[in-house]
C-alpha cells in the first residue's frame, strides 16, 4: 500500500477567500487520504510589501521569508506545495532548493496579477480562458495549465429546495428576491440610500447580508424598513443563492465562483482598479452580468433586470459556460495524479 502523500498548502489570511480555498482544498484531501498541513505563511508577507513596495531593501524581505519556507520545507518535507496566494517565492527557491517537490498554484480571480507567474510552477489551476491565455503570453507552457474553476465550499454544489428556504427565512413567494453582499468586503458604498431606494421598488423583497459587520448590521436594524431583511454572518449563505433572483456584490473572485456554480444573475458594483476591475469587465465581456460603477446606475440596473426575465436568463446560460464543474475534486485528483497517487488511507492532520 503506498504511503499518503504530505501536502504543504501556503495561503493568506488577508481577506477570508484564499483561507477559504486552502481549506477546501485541505478537506478535500484529507478525505482521500493524505497528510495536509496548512499554513498562512504570506500574511505577513503581504502587510510587509504592502508597507515596502517600493523600498529598496525589499531583497532583504525575501531573503528573511525565504528562510521561514525553506524550515518549514525541512521540518515536514511535503511531497508537493500548493500556493493559493500569489507570491510566487516558492517558486523561486524551487530549482535550487528543492526541485524534487511538485508546486502548484491555484489561482483565486478571473485574471492574474504577474506576482502569481512563475516557470518553475509545475500546474496552475484557473478559472477561465482570461487566465489561461495570459499565462500562456507570459510563456507558461499550455500544458500547465489546467482551468478547473476556483474552489467554493461542497454546500454550493447541492441541489437546494427553494420552497423550503423562502418559508425557513419567511420571505414573500411572490415577490422577487434582491440579495445584497454589504459588508463581507468592507462596506458597500452609500449601502443605507441603496436599501431605501431598492426597499420602495414594486414587486421585490432585499435581503442585506453584513457579514460579520456587526456595526453595519445594527445600523442598517435601526432603519424603518418594509421590504428589507437585515443579516449577519449566515453559515448557510448558499440558501440564499439558491431563491435570489438578482445580487448585488463587490466582484471578488471567490464570490463570482460561487455566482457561477449557482447561476444567479449578478451586478458588481463599483469594482474597484486592479483585480475587481479586471473580474468585472472580464464578467461583463461574457455577458455574465452587469456592472454599476455609481448609485444611479446601480438603481437603475436593480430595478431594470428584476423586470426582465430574458436578461436574467441570458445571463444565467452566460454563466454556465463558464462553469468548469466541481473545482475542489478537479484540483484534488489532478494533483494526486501528478504526484502518480491514487490510493486512499485514513488519518488525522492538524486544521489551517
Amino acid at each position: 500500500m503506498l504511503e499518503p502523500k504530505r501536502v504543504l498548502i501556503l495561503t493568506c489570511s488577508h481577506g477570508s477567500g484564499h483561507k477559504m480555498v486552502a481549506q477546501t482544498l485541505k478537506e478535500s484531501f484529507e478525505a482521500r487520504g493524505h497528510l495536509v498541513i496548512g499554513s498562512s505563511f504570506y500574511e505577513r508577507v503581504y502587510y510587509d510589501v504592502e508597507e515596502y513596495a517600493h523600498n529598496k531593501f525589499m531583497y532583504n524581505l525575501w531573503h528573511f521569508t525565504s528562510k521561514a519556507l525553506l524550515k518549514m520545507i525541512d521540518e515536514f518535507k511535503p511531497d508537493c506545495i500548493i500556493n493559493t496566494y500569489g507570491y510566487t517565492i516558492s517558486a523561486i527557491l524551487k530549482e535550487e532548493n528543492y526541485p524534487h517537490i511538485k508546486l502548484f498554484t491555484v489561482v483565486t480571480d478571473f485574471c492574474i496579477p504577474k506576482p502569481w507567474i512563475h516557470q518553475d510552477t509545475d500546474r496552475y489551476y484557473v478559472a477561465c480562458e482570461n487566465v489561461e491565455n495570459t499565462l500562456i503570453c507570459e510563456g507558461i507552457p499550455r500544458e500547465k495549465v489546467f482551468k478547473t474553476g476556483i474552489p467554493i465550499r461542497d454546500a454550493f454544489y447541492a441541489r437546494c429546495n427553494r420552497n423550503a428556504i423562502i418559508s425557513k427565512y419567511n420571505l414573500d413567494p411572490h415577490k422577487k428576491i434582491l440579495i445584497i453582499f454589504a459588508g463581507t468586503y468592507g462596506v458597500l458604498k452609500n449601502i443605507k440610500d441603496i436599501c431605501h431606494r431598492t426597499d420602495k421598488m414594486d414587486n421585490l423583497q432585499t435581503i442585506v447580508i453584513c457579514g460579520k459587520n456587526q456595526s453595519l448590521q445594527q445600523e442598517l436594524e435601526t432603519e424603518d424598513f418594509s421590504n428589507t431583511r437585515i443579516f449577519g454572518f449566515v453559515p448557510d449563505i448558499h440558501e440564499f443563492y439558491s431563491v435570489g433572483d438578482l445580487m448585488v456584490t463587490k466582484p471578488g473572485g471567490i464570490t463570482l465562483s460561487e455566482v457561477v456554480t449557482k447561476k444567479i444573475p449578478v451586478i458588481l458594483y463599483n469594482p474597484t482598479p486592479g483585480q475587481e476591475g479586471e473580474n468585472a469587465d472580464w464578467f461583463k465581456r461574457q455577458g455574465a452580468a452587469v456592472v454599476a460603477n455609481n448609485f444611479s446606475e446601480l438603481i437603475l440596473a436593480i430595478d431594470a433586470l428584476k423586470e426582465n426575465e430574458i436578461k436574467r436568463f441570458s445571463i444565467k446560460n452566460n454563466l454556465g459556460k463558464i462553469y468548469n464543474g466541481h473545482a475542489t475534486s478537479l484540483i484534488t485528483q489532478d494533483v494526486l495524479n501528478q504526484l502518480n497517487m491514487h490510493d486512499t488511507i485514513p488519518y488525522l492532520t492538524e486544521s489551517i
